[in-house]
């Protein structure tokens, strides 16, 4: 009888708790990448175009993959839980020990086999909707300096104006928090505190962002950076304008009196304009990101500091694709530290053009020069050169996507080494992949 009762008893809670979980409603969304990469002028970092005498840079052929799960559950009509999950990050085959994948991308991440990039949840209050967690925290306007990134946040989209064409967002971001006082400070953590106004109707999306970040240390009294950015989307008939312009400013107080204080003085900007003309989607796009001519003075004048452009902005393949490291700094550093100091200007002009449901074809030919060259290297010149892109997707199935891309770039003088017997050598890059979403 008791193994009865006790049977009852189980089924009657496996029961509850089923009854339990059909109340919440559960998604799910994701995909697989496997890539496939080949490098002219490689050495495992990214493109290495300068070579001394009797060097031969080798190229560099890899695969990695990435599989990425995005579930979401609804509570009820005022909460919902987010989260984004990989069981692989851009992990490199050959690399991995009885399925771990490499450490994260992210500040603190350790090896594992999972992966939790975001998680979060939302809240719908009587003030407005509200987040918590570990969010996304790259993508604001257009996608210039965007990072595949995430933040720690307390974030508030006030219901003031949650009706008309303008809404209002507020958060607080912990970058840091090193949990310890030194003897001169007691609070060395790295926070952010954020002011976002949008402007949207079915021809402009608009937006401004106001950014205080008090990054304390060690080594400073304060370091106080601070950033204005605008952007706008404008759509009217057949034709497009993105545009996007920031402004970093504020000031480093260093606790030696021998230690040369410092101010964030700097700017970058990117404009695209386009149209979409039946099958064929032309643009033309300029973006610009100052350099630092010198890092010794009394000012930071390096707008993308050591980080690069963002990582979801790849108009050219190679000079701010994800494989080379150069201008972006997703997959290798390559030279992304110095170009980042020395700033750019780029042109980038592009085509796109849709032959069947099923393919499509890319096109693109950029420019691209530093705004400042190191002063020490007298045959360094400031041009980065020429490249020239063409791609092809083909959707196999709805959900199952092949690509492949092949990008050339005709080095400038930027990459000139310090010597005269150094030679620099042209690249290339070609990588497919296989793409799988649910």
């Amino acid at each position: 009888m008791k193994k009865v009762l006790s049977t009852v008893a189980a089924l009657g809670l496996v029961a509850g708790l089923a009854s339990t979980a059909a109340a919440v409603e559960f998604k799910m969304s994701g995909n697989y990448l496997v890539e496939g990469a080949y490098l002219s002028d490689a050495q495992g970092t990214g493109m290495d175009v300068t070579e001394a005498a009797g060097e031969s840079t080798p190229s560099d052929a890899y695969w990695l993959h990435t599989f990425e799960m995005r579930p979401t559950m609804k509570v009820n009509d005022k909460i919902s839980m987010s989260s984004t999950i990989r069981l692989a990050d851009d992990t490199f085959w050959g690399g991995q020990a009885d399925g771990d994948v490499q450490a994260g991308r992210g500040i603190g991440d350790a090896a594992g086999d999972v992966e939790v990039w975001h998680m979060y949840m939302d809240y719908a209050s009587p003030i407005g909707k509200m987040r918590f967690g570990r969010v996304p925290a790259g993508p604001y306007g257009t996608a210039f300096r965007d990072y595949d990134s995430r933040g720690d946040r307390i974030m508030l989209w006030p219901s003031l104006l949650a009706d008309g064409p303008w809404s209002t967002l507020f958060y607080i971001q912990k970058n840091t928090d090193n949990f310890q006082v030194t003897t001169n400070e007691t609070d060395i953590d790295s926070d952010a505190y954020v002011a976002r106004l949008y402007y949207k109707t079915d021809a402009l999306d608009a937006g401004v962002h106001y950014g205080f970040t008090n990054n304390m240390t060690t080594i400073t009294k304060s370091d106080r950076k601070q950033e204005l950015s605008a952007y706008g989307k404008y759509k009217v008939d057949n034709y497009f304008l993105n545009a996007e312009l920031t402004h970093f400013f504020g000031e480093v107080d260093y606790d030696a009196a021998a230690t040369l204080d410092t101010d964030y003085d700097s700017w970058a900007g990117m404009l695209q304009v386009g149209g979409k003309f039946d099958a064929l989607t032309p643009s033309l796009m300029y973006f610009y990101a100052q350099g630092d001519d010198n890092s010794a003075d009394d000012e930071l004048n390096s707008a993308l500091s050591s980080t690069g452009t963002g990582d979801l902005f790849e108009p050219l393949y190679i000079l701010t694709g994800r494989h080379t490291g150069m201008l972006n700094p997703d997959l290798f550093n390559g030279h992304t530290t110095a170009m980042s100091r020395d700033g750019v200007h780029a042109i980038v002009a592009a085509a796109d053009y849709v032959v069947s449901p099923q393919l499509s074809l890319h096109g693109a030919i950029g420019w691209a020069q530093a705004d400042e060259t190191p002063v020490a290297n007298t045959l360094q010149d400031d041009e980065y050169g020429w490249e020239y892109n063409v791609g092809a997707a083909y959707k196999l199935l709805d959900n199952l996507t092949y690509e492949a891309h092949f990008g050339y770039l005709d080095t400038g003088d930027y990459f000139n080494g310090n010597t005269t017997t150094d030679t620099t050598e042209n690249v290339y890059l070609l990588t497919h992949s296989l793409t799988m979403t649910f």
